[in-house]
């Protein structure tokens, strides 16, 4: 797969997509947050990864595995979490906004992704410092799921791509 490359990235983010362009697809950019309780990996749009990664632009070190089952959680990665995909088209790629785009060779069947990162608060303060795992496995569809969150940044993604809790709500109404 993308073993130790490094991606050029944008806007704080990357994107996995079916096809060999992002724009070739008329994908709904703002939905791929819709229904989830993550906020590093949207995956509500067929077909499309949005990722959120620590450093506003430039190169970050990002490596994809593909797996026969779910791997075991490695405890170096700081934020982790797990999503569904399924292609839909025989090409899919990696790519920032801005930079290359890297083929994936993922058959198209449903799979989990585990998306993991470290470093995405120190990327704030200096660049080069984040970097991104993503393992896939064959799987059933399931709900997203947050499996560590560590970071202050994490928290921020994962608070802003979904409504508020009743909780945080109620912390907001107080201040």
């Amino acid at each position: 797969m993308l073993d130790e490359d490094r991606v050029f990235v944008t806007y704080h983010s990357a994107s996995v997509f079916s096809g060999d362009d992002l724009f070739e697809e008329d994908y709904d950019l703002e939905q791929a947050w819709t229904g989830q309780s993550n906020g590093l990996c949207g995956a509500a749009v067929e077909g499309l990864l949005l990722l959120n990664v620590g450093q506003h632009t430039g190169w970050v070190p990002f490596r994809v595995e593909l797996h026969a089952g779910e791997p075991s959680v490695d405890d170096r990665w700081e934020d982790i979490v797990d999503v569904s995909f399924r292609p839909t088209r025989d090409s899919v790629h990696l790519a920032g906004l801005d930079g290359e785009a890297y083929p994936l060779v993922l058959p198209r069947q449903d799979y989990r992704v585990r998306y993991l990162a470290c470093g995405l608060d120190e990327a704030q303060a200096e660049d080069g410092r984040d970097a991104y795992l993503m393992q896939l496995w064959p799987a059933p569809p399931a709900a997203d799921r947050i499996v560590r969150q560590t970071s202050e940044q994490a928290a921020y993604w994962h608070r802003s791509h979904r409504p508020p809790t009743p909780q945080e709500e109620a912390e907001e109404n107080r201040q």
